[in-house]
């Protein structure tokens, strides 16, 4: 993925890298005895598991990243949203029917690009981890497509491309739909066919899409050469979301 990240950046496209890294979180939470529970698609986070959070993406998950680009000659430069005050946060409210606290989980209300843009003037790819810092000083755990979002819209990208570990968005019979709207998005999520870790992705397309973000996509990180196909040869891969 990051050979194919190195391309699109050579062929004078700016590239900002937003990562999670749950597989990771969970192996190390799991080292120290810390139990994961997760709630419509969230990982409720305690101040234990914060601090596993934060070490896990801010340290080990994104500094492999930065080395992976150094091996491509591409420069990279790591950061999270606390950096530079690039996306602040506040703790996240559930606004269903029923509350839930989800303890350090947060969403981003605010952003502040000057030091991404300064990254990406200087021919840098930020590799941003999915932690955000809130008003209170306190660090809280991001959604990783949430804060994808969030880059997209406070550094005004033109595309918005979502790789995960589906072919895309699936309908009632587990076929990829092409194509969709908001409010079919919202249809298929009031009928339960989009659930649990598709419930966030889905709400963070929306929310590129009311921001003017042209072009969102939801693609398997698997298809080969899936981020160069859709940007350098304009294919039509995984799911499109369009207004």
């Amino acid at each position: 993925m990051v050979a194919q990240l190195a391309e699109v950046q050579e062929r004078n496209h700016e590239v900002i890298v937003v990562h999670g890294g749950g597989k990771q979180i969970k192996q190390y939470l799991e080292r120290m005895g810390i139990p994961s529970r997760f709630h419509n698609g969230l990982r409720v986070t305690d101040s234990a598991t914060m601090q596993v959070v934060q070490m896990v993406l801010a340290g080990l998950v994104n500094k492999d990243i930065v080395a992976a680009f150094g091996q491509r000659q591409t420069p990279a430069a790591g950061l999270c949203g606390g950096d530079g005050n690039s996306f602040v946060t506040r703790k996240f409210v559930d606004g269903g029917p029923q509350s839930f606290d989800y303890g350090y989980v947060g969403e981003v209300f605010k952003g502040n690009p000057e030091l991404i843009n300064l990254l990406l003037s200087h021919r840098y790819v930020p590799v941003i981890a999915c932690i955000g810092l809130g008003e209170d000083a306190a660090y809280y755990n991001v959604n990783a497509d949430e804060m994808a979002a969030a880059a997209a819209i406070f550094c005004d990208a033109d595309r918005l491309i979502f790789l995960t570990d589906v072919p895309g968005i699936l309908d009632a019979e587990r076929k990829v739909i092409s194509f969709l709207n908001p409010n079919q998005m919202a249809e298929l999520r009031t009928m339960g066919v989009i659930s649990e870790g598709m419930l966030p992705k889905t709400r963070a397309c929306e929310r590129a899409l009311s921001h003017g973000i042209g072009h969102v996509h939801i693609v398997d990180g698997k298809e080969p050469e899936c981020l160069t196909r859709i940007l350098l040869k304009n294919e039509s891969l995984g799911t499109a979301i369009v207004n």
